[in-house]
């Protein structure tokens, strides 16, 4: 016996019962017509069912529960809503159920029709405690279930990633050039950094910058003095001019500056600290005017890519990893393979595929998933714990589907929703 009934809804979805002869407990004949669609709100847990009791044809709802009593215990029973209600499937049937006109709900009881092989898979797969719980079957999968379930979830994580999107694009007032603007500056944080980022973008809008287009130092200085690093007395001269030139601009544009203390350096490289993030991200802004129409513009993957290579850093960080903190030895700044990579995935990508699913132009879309199937799979745990089972993990468009599949379905133990568990509680032993 088992206490998850979400076990019963996938059962009754999948029909992994057999379905012809099928009676009531009362012995009237059932033909299962439809099962319904699953309702993931308030009410019934299937609608638009159809089936056939005796001679009659019955259009509503389905109810599933464990025990026939759990309708009473949830108070069905008082609800009208609970009225459209044609079968109650259950696996105990150890109640009749009424309707609140007092009709009686038809039910289906389970415990004996199902397969304990199918009832032990399943047990199986939601009580592993791996994180991957099908691991030890997943290799059974054909690849034909595993490349379109990895397509469909793609999907799902773009879906995901343009829902915040169009959160910054509605706070912004419908503009591209800002949403791509803030989206772009929280992603230059990467993991560590993101949300200060995001905060310098806000007080930093990209219009203020037009301004400034053909002055690196003034832009410098903007970046820096708004991100907090400008707030202390210098001996080196770049610094220095920096914070007297943000003075001026602080004033004029009545700017509010960032602590200093919310930027995280630890466990990071310097080539990944936040001041080199910064003066790169000055560098992008000076070079690049209306960023989001050349986003537009632009076609193939080597374009996108040159958004951020060869960017001009000042010279004073090929020697500081910080203000007036030495490295070892120069080192030659600039965005590494990697991390434009990691840009045009999760900023490029996602925009473009918002753009195209906002405007609905399905080029832009195109593009989008045409980029993720060009660039080399992401490098990390889930990618690599997942290639360790033998499957197979190439492009960038490989490596965002797995993971989802991970944190939404893995993670989550919702293995009766994903493709890959269904392929495997249908698998002969």
């Amino acid at each position: 016996m088992f206490s998850d009934e979400s076990i019963l809804h996938y059962i009754w979805k999948c029909k992994l019962f057999p379905v012809k002869d099928l009676r009531l407990k009362s012995g009237e004949s059932l033909k299962i017509i439809r099962v319904g669609q699953q309702n993931d709100d308030a009410g019934p847990d299937f609608y638009e069912s159809r089936i056939r009791i005796g001679k009659t044809l019955w259009a509503g709802s389905v109810e599933i529960h464990i025990n026939a009593s759990d309708w009473i215990k949830h108070h069905h029973q008082k609800d009208k809503a609970y009225d459209n209600v044609i079968l109650h499937v259950v696996w105990n049937d150890d109640k009749k159920i009424f309707r609140t006109d007092g009709t009686l709900v038809p039910a289906l009881e389970l415990k004996s029709l199902i397969n304990k092989d199918i009832l032990e898979k399943i047990e199986r797969l939601k009580d592993n405690n791996s994180s991957i719980p099908c691991k030890k079957e997943i290799h059974k999968v054909d690849k034909f279930t595993y490349r379109n379930w990895l397509d469909r979830v793609l999907v799902e994580r773009l879906d995901y990633k343009i829902a915040h999107i169009k959160r910054l694009f509605d706070g912004n007032k419908g503009s591209w050039e800002d949403t791509f603007h803030i989206l772009l500056a929280r992603n230059f944080g990467f993991k560590i950094n993101q949300q200060p980022f995001e905060m310098l973008a806000r007080n930093l809008p990209q219009r203020l910058f037009g301004h400034h287009k053909s002055n690196l130092r003034q832009i410098e200085a903007l970046v820096f003095g708004v991100a907090g690093f400008l707030d202390k007395e210098f001996i080196d001269t770049y610094p220095d001019s920096l914070k007297k030139e943000f003075e001026f601009l602080k004033r004029k544009y009545r700017l509010t500056t960032l602590d200093k203390f919310i930027w995280k350096f630890s466990k990071t490289r310097p080539d990944n600290f936040p001041t080199i993030r910064l003066a790169q991200f000055a560098a992008l802004i000076h070079r690049s005017s209306h960023l989001f129409s050349k986003l537009l513009e632009s076609r193939e993957i080597d374009d996108y890519k040159a958004f951020f290579s060869n960017l001009e850093i000042n010279n004073y960080w090929f020697y500081n990893y910080d203000f007036e903190k030495e490295r070892k030895r120069e080192t030659l700044v600039k965005i590494g393979a990697g991390s434009v990579d990691n840009l045009l995935i999760n900023s490029i990508v996602p925009m473009l595929f918002f753009y195209g699913n906002y405007m609905q132009r399905d080029l832009f879309k195109s593009r989008a998933l045409n980029i993720l199937e060009k660039l080399k799979a992401e490098e990390n745990s889930p990618v690599n714990n997942f290639r360790k089972l033998g499957l197979e993990i190439v492009s960038a468009a490989d490596s965002q589907g797995i993971l989802h599949l991970k944190n939404f379905y893995c993670n989550q133990k919702k293995c009766l929703n994903c493709a890959i568990g269904a392929k495997i509680l249908n698998l002969k032993r």
